[in-house]
């Protein structure tokens, strides 16, 4: 709690109230107020941090809309802490004000679906839903958002305490599979592991990895964040290995960022890009949206991923305008914001839509459901993928 507590004091030194977060805020977009972007966000915690402002619920209500993309950060030429900020004005409001009942359900529901018994009633639904016709189930929730939720995979967790060995072996990776994948995207988890294993290194899964913690982090929960980070590092060195691999750069960017880990941490596309893997493609036409977070958070460049898709022999690479453009998802955001995300999703879509792509292609479990789920809504007839599924199904034997 320190680091989130030391914050605060030079925030009104580093903020400049240049206003340049406002071009690249998402929610800005949509409600054009002064506070419905960093700045604004900034000088209310500011207010309330000096005793000037009192906490109360329209204030929480500022702050509950950010979707914590973090572009304003990566735009910021003042390097502003702003998740820090951000992170501590949300603890305050915890403390004071509370959760709300859907927020501290959704953040309860992450922590107990790794539990035994989560995931154990995860396979069960899974094995279940196996049998339904469709991949997306229109799903209602009681904030009046409703979203084509994935079903959970018939094979949940099946990847957990195994060692996938390559056959020359380069390295050790352990792979931070991350909830989404768990549960609903098991295929996009082989696929990293079949690409990284074609790379050369043997991937490790650990056995009783819990939630990263990022979503409690960033909506304030700092003592369940603490928790699961406790549980997760003792979990990590039971293994020997050489790096971390992620297919979630929001896993990603908790595990290099609040973890205080001395391993380095990979997108598994920067070692597909690193190690020059073959793939060949079937003259499709593929666009790419750029998680938030892979770049805000995890430091990677986008150069990465177009390099990637440019080595796919015979696919057609179709860049959007604003490819790196938020998606809307931002997990609980998307949620407890549905009119919001929604407005940030349709345009998005539309500009996915207008690149005339086939597929559309990303590095986030939660920005492929957001997308999908905007796809069938607005009825663009897209295919969304993983980009590890996309490459998997792509790779050559000349790798």
């Amino acid at each position: 709690m320190e680091k989130i507590i030391e914050i605060p004091i030079d925030l009104a030194q580093k903020c400049v109230k240049c206003g340049l977060c406002k071009s690249v805020c998402p929610t800005y977009m949509v409600n054009q107020e002064e506070r419905s972007f960093a700045r604004g966000r900034l000088a209310l915690a500011e207010m309330v941090i000096k005793g000037d402002l009192v906490l109360n619920e329209e204030v929480a209500k500022q702050w509950d809309e950010c979707a914590m993309c973090r572009r304003c950060e990566w735009i910021c030429p003042n390097d502003v802490q702003y998740k820090e900020i951000l992170v501590y004005a949300k603890h305050m409001q915890k403390e004071r004000l509370g959760s709300g009942l859907v927020k501290s359900a959704g953040l309860k529901a992450l922590e107990l679906m790794q539990t035994k018994a989560g995931r154990n009633v995860v396979k069960l639904a899974g094995k279940v839903m196996n049998y339904l016709p469709v991949n997306e189930i229109k799903t209602p929730f009681p904030t009046g958002a409703v979203k084509f939720m994935p079903k959970p995979t018939s094979k949940a967790f099946a990847l957990r305490g195994k060692v996938f060995k390559a056959k020359e072996e380069k390295g050790k990776l352990l792979f931070f599979t991350g909830c989404m994948i768990d549960a609903f995207y098991g295929k996009t988890g082989e696929s990293v592991i079949k690409l990284m294993n074609k790379a050369g290194y043997t991937v490790i899964v650990p056995e009783d990895i819990r939630c990263c913690g990022a979503p409690h982090y960033y909506s304030g929960n700092t003592e369940a964040f603490e928790k699961l980070k406790e549980h997760n590092l003792k979990e990590m060195q039971k293994y020997e290995y050489d790096a971390i691999v992620v297919a979630c750069p929001t896993c990603g960017g908790a595990l290099q960022e609040d973890y205080g880990i001395n391993k380095e941490v990979f997108d598994f596309a920067q070692i597909v890009y690193r190690e020059g893997l073959k793939f060949k493609g079937r003259g499709e036409r593929i666009t790419f949206h750029v998680p938030c977070h892979s770049y805000s958070a995890m430091k990677v460049g986008d150069d990465v991923f177009y390099s990637v898709m440019h080595s796919v022999e015979d696919a057609q690479v179709k860049k959007a305008q604003k490819d790196k453009s938020c998606c809307g998802f931002a997990g609980l955001f998307s949620i407890t914001n549905p009119k919001m995300s929604d407005q940030i999703q349709k345009e998005k879509i539309e500009d996915l839509a207008s690149t005339g792509a086939q597929i559309v292609l990303s590095t986030c479990p939660g920005c492929v459901l957001n997308l999908k789920d905007g796809s069938i809504k607005h009825g663009t007839g897209q295919e969304v993928m993983h980009l590890a599924d996309y490459l998997a199904q792509r790779l050559t034997d000349e790798s």
